[in-house]
């Protein structure tokens, strides 16, 4: 009986080194578009109305990933990542059983119980829902889902005539998506993935229009909810994984 612990020791061991053994990573790759062309922050594109549209600031949150089996079995690999988008790229990293998937599963938003969490509940400075991260709405003791920020300009000439900020939140705004692709990780590879997200439809979408001259922010006042509806659809409807 005395060597049936150390026994259970070494197995233990022995199990959780296979299990690394059999995981892949993952490199969740996000590429801001103009329709089908890569577009970087320095640029313009034009939207629904002809208006000149340049992005400064692009985050988002990402939550509850999770990717499906040909079973329609699901892993979760990640509850909550915050993706910032430098000069058009963001990324994510997960560690992820390997093996063949016909789908990947997320949320864009922070999940209800983490929401009213608050970052008082995630003290390491590094955990994307810290305080740190500056994401939190201290007025509306909630976390800030997707941040867009930039500059317009009416006429083409270069010249800039204003600028706008959305910053969507509340539950409204909290969008699931699946999208559905083929994916084949292989035991201890490393494996990057292509999520684009075409920028094209934050203004207009499935007839779905935000006007920038005149619905130029949204920063939690909840009358202006319809606006952060728009705004969630829109930005959900431009994510496809290539």
């Amino acid at each position: 009986m005395r060597h049936l612990f150390p026994l259970f020791l070494i197995l233990l061991v022995l199990s959780c080194n296979k299990s690394e053994k059999n995981k892949a990573t993952v490199d969740l790759n996000f590429q801001t578009n103009n329709g089908a062309s890569a577009y970087s922050f320095s640029e313009y594109f034009t939207n629904g109305d002809g208006i000149k549209i340049r992005i400064e600031v692009l985050q988002f949150y990402i939550a509850d990933v999770r990717f499906v089996d040909k079973k329609g079995e699901e892993t979760t690999v990640a509850d909550i990542a915050l993706v910032k988008c430098i000069n058009g790229n963001g990324s994510m990293s997960m560690q992820i059983p390997a093996g063949d998937y016909t789908a990947i599963k997320f949320g864009i938003g922070v999940p209800d119980a983490m929401n009213q969490a608050g970052p008082a509940a995630y003290t390491a400075a590094d955990h994307p829902l810290s305080s740190t991260q500056n994401t939190y709405w201290g007025m509306n003791s909630m976390y800030r889902f997707v941040m867009i920020d930039g500059k317009y300009d009416l006429t083409g000439d270069g010249i800039d005539e204003g600028g706008f900020s959305y910053h969507t939140g509340f539950n409204d705004c909290y969008r699931e998506l699946e999208l559905a692709h083929d994916f084949s990780f292989d035991k201890k590879g490393t494996h990057t993935e292509k999520i684009s997200i075409d920028l094209s439809k934050l203004f207009y979408s499935a007839g779905s229009i935000v006007d920038v001259t005149t619905e130029s922010n949204f920063h939690g006042d909840y009358s202006q909810i319809d606006l952060a509806i728009r705004l969630s659809n829109n930005f959900a409807a431009g994510l496809s994984i290539q």
